[in-house]
């Protein structure tokens, strides 16, 4: 056989295989390992294109899948890797069934002079005869020497407003007062006043749920003999329409003056939030223990307003060890003045001081069980109660209004005191009593809005007094939930509603961080993104998958078939073969 008949032949078995090849298509099977796929859930309001590609640059091979927040929600699903690319302006709800780690790219803030807002604490309870605080923590940045405006807004009318003036940069607390325009919970928003050129814009604002209450706050003073300091005290809160003020004033062994019911006795102590006590050390062994039933079991305030060293059986009301001080001349102590002081040796770490004279600490609250007792060592305070405007007045109707809101007999108390439409927010309610019954019958109702009235389940907590339960906002209105216990007190607590609840970046992004130390993921900030890859590593990844695999049906065996038919036809023609 000559060569060129050999290679025709060859020529045309190859062409031959070929097409036997595609008429059987064989079929192959290998394992093939599936690219991960990573969630990236946008939660910034400016774009993130350039982190995410930077992101996909360090995940080679991985499919990234870039979702807005939906209804509130983290738009991850369980098992699935999720990275969060977040600057704090985008506030969700993170799913409990996620079971993959998450991790996060945390946005900083533009490089420029800034003021945010980093958190806003009020009341939650405000009574409408009086105005009220709002505390705002800020931090300064390129501010030194500028001044920011402060303004408290409800429903789009300014209620509070105040003016600080930035000696130095860095961190700064401002009171803002504020004014209630009408009963039941409001949304307050609280904002710094952007100014020309400011860096950011998204940490400007914050909301706050408070309820505006008609309720007065039943306070007892009661005086073992008379006394100045507690006198002016009881005058300061008299002259103000949101305190219920009855007091008891022994003037003798069979002589005293009192309004009507003002008794040292288990009813009475029942019902008032608050009990001031002057001339602590007249009180006898018996009113002695009445008072620490009240502050260890009834969970009220009492307030000592001592004019000497403790002494008596009182002095066990006096937590730590206090000292009696006198100067020539007045010095500040908080926000009054005194010449005569008591000083605590040393403050616990639980105990919160409103006013020290070098330091030391001389207006003290302290937690006991679950009461507190507040111990005023600013001794002849009374003296000095004109001076700055009226601070005397002020210091002890902020005192009493702020420690009434978890002393007064029956409270209502919400998980969060602002709500979306549509959430479930958890409901405690608590009655407190010099003499726990476990079989208290609390009955609650809600409305929201003009709706109707609707029953709200509560069941028992286990602890005498507490009850839980429920409630469900339906519609965009505010929500109100009466209480009553049966015989005994009620009361109204209210949440405000609204379609976006706005929160600190600070708040937002500590909440973001929370949920990825649970989850046992890693927080990167913009542009450490090789980080990530040794986190997302750890996440299980995808199993080989079975690929099966068809060659010939590529389009590409046309090219061999031919070549091979058409050489071989080629050979024969220059043979003189057909």
């Amino acid at each position: 056989m000559t060569r060129a008949r050999l290679a025709r032949v060859v020529l045309r078995s190859a062409a031959i295989l070929v097409a036997v090849a595609a008429a059987i298509d064989p079929v192959w099977t290998i394992a093939r390992p599936t690219p991960q796929s990573v969630t990236v859930a946008r939660l910034a309001s400016s774009d993130i294109t350039a982190t995410a590609a930077a992101v996909r640059a360090s995940l080679s091979g991985a499919e990234l899948d870039v979702r807005a927040a939906s209804h509130g929600r983290l738009p991850c699903r369980p098992g699935e890797p999720c990275l969060m690319v977040a600057d704090g302006s985008v506030d969700v709800e993170i799913p409990d069934d996620l079971t993959a780690p998450l991790s996060l790219i945390a946005i900083a803030a533009p490089a420029g002079a800034n003021v945010a807002v980093r958190s806003v604490t009020a009341s939650l309870t405000q009574r409408a005869a009086g105005s009220g605080l709002v505390r705002v923590a800020m931090v300064g940045a390129g501010m030194q020497g500028a001044r920011t405006q402060l303004r408290v807004t409800d429903d789009g009318a300014t209620v509070g407003s105040a003016v600080h003036e930035w000696k130095t940069n860095g961190d700064a607390t401002v009171a803002v007062p504020w004014w209630p325009l009408g009963d039941g919970p409001r949304a307050l928003t609280v904002a710094a006043v952007p100014f020309e050129g400011e860096a950011s814009l998204l940490d400007n604002l914050v909301e706050v749920g408070v309820t505006v209450s008609p309720d007065r706050i039943s306070v007892l003073v009661f005086d073992a003999r008379p006394s100045w300091a507690s006198t002016f005290v009881r005058r300061a809160l008299e002259d103000d329409t949101r305190f219920q003020v009855e007091h008891r004033v022994a003037l003798g062994p069979s002589l005293v003056a009192a309004t009507t019911g003002a008794r040292l006795d288990a009813r009475t102590l029942d019902a008032v939030a608050v009990v001031i006590v002057g001339s602590p050390e007249a009180l006898s062994s018996r009113d002695v223990a009445l008072l620490e039933r009240f502050v260890r079991v009834r969970g009220g305030t009492l307030v000592l307003v001592p004019d000497r060293a403790p002494a008596g059986a009182s002095a066990r009301l006096f937590i730590g060890q206090w000292s009696e001080h006198l100067a020539a001349s007045s010095s500040p102590v908080g926000e009054l003045r005194a010449s005569e002081t008591l000083r605590l040796e040393k403050a616990s770490p639980f105990d919160v001081v409103l006013g020290a004279v070098k330091e030391a600490p001389a207006i003290v609250v302290s937690p006991a069980a679950n009461g507190r007792i507040v111990v005023s060592g600013a001794m002849d305070a009374w003296r000095y109660r004109d001076n700055d405007g009226g601070a005397f007045g002020r210091f002890w109707r902020s005192l009493v209004l702020e420690t009434a809101a978890t002393s007064t007999a029956l409270q209502v108390e919400f998980a969060s005191p602002i709500a979306a439409p549509g959430a479930e927010v958890p409901v405690v309610v608590r009655h407190l009593q010099m003499e726990p019954d476990s079989e208290s019958t609390v009955s609650a109702t809600a409305t929201c809005g003009h709706g109707p009235a609707r029953t709200i389940r509560l069941w028992p907590d286990g602890r005498a007094g507490t009850f839980l339960g429920r409630l469900n906002i339906e519609g965009r209105e505010a929500c109100q939930l009466r209480v009553a216990v049966e015989g005994g007190p009620s009361t109204v607590g209210g949440i405000a509603v609204t379609s976006g609840a706005i929160q600190t970046t600070a708040d937002v992004m500590a909440k973001l961080e929370r949920a990825v130390a649970r989850s046992g993921g890693v927080v990167v900030p913009t542009g450490e993104h090789d980080k990530l890859a040794a986190a997302l590593a750890k996440v299980s990844s995808p199993p080989a998958l079975p690929v099966a695999i068809h060659p010939m049906r590529s389009p590409w065996w046309m090219f061999p078939f031919v070549t091979f038919l058409g050489v071989e036809w080629w050979l024969r023609r220059r043979a003189g073969l057909r």
